[in-house]
């Protein structure tokens, strides 16, 4: 059924649980899985000099421990997976990735690293949701609400 899945993961409890379930499905379907972290490397707040450049690498190294930490829990499994890093805003980067490999699933977790903020503005499970092309499962991790952490 599915065949080529991508897998969002910034190593959060929803990301832990939704790349546990899209191992599982690549499993079962004999399917290929990407697993992309997203790098959102703009301050928050006005940036001084250098600012951008500091958010940026240290986003880009995160991102680097959360691929690796994903690809030893799928070799552990025996399922070889491609991790790639995007820069931008997580949604939109997610849909892109899901439409660029031909995605028939995209897998997230409920709950991520945007926390209560998440809940005012929208989650990313939510926002990539609306605008990707595929069949999506949002993960549950199995803990009370996101800004209950």
């Amino acid at each position: 059924m599915f065949q080529r899945i991508v897998v969002g993961y910034d190593d959060s409890p929803g990301a832990k649980a939704a790349l546990t379930m899209a191992l599982d499905l690549a499993t079962v379907h004999h399917a290929t899985l990407t697993v992309v972290a997203v790098e959102e490397y703009l301050p928050h707040y006005g940036p001084v000099v250098g600012e951008i450049e500091q958010e940026r690498s240290i986003g880009e190294q995160a991102c680097h421990r959360w691929l690796t930490t994903a690809a030893e829990t799928a070799e552990q499994r025996g399922i070889a997976v491609r991790a790639e890093i995007r820069a931008g805003q997580a949604a939109r980067e997610l849909a892109t990735a899901a439409a660029d490999h031909h995605a028939d699933l995209l897998v997230l977790g409920r709950s991520g690293h945007s926390g209560i903020w998440g809940r005012f503005i929208g989650s990313t499970a939510e926002k990539a949701a609306r605008h990707v092309g595929c069949s999506v499962l949002v993960a549950h991790d199995g803990g009370g609400e996101a800004g209950d952490r």
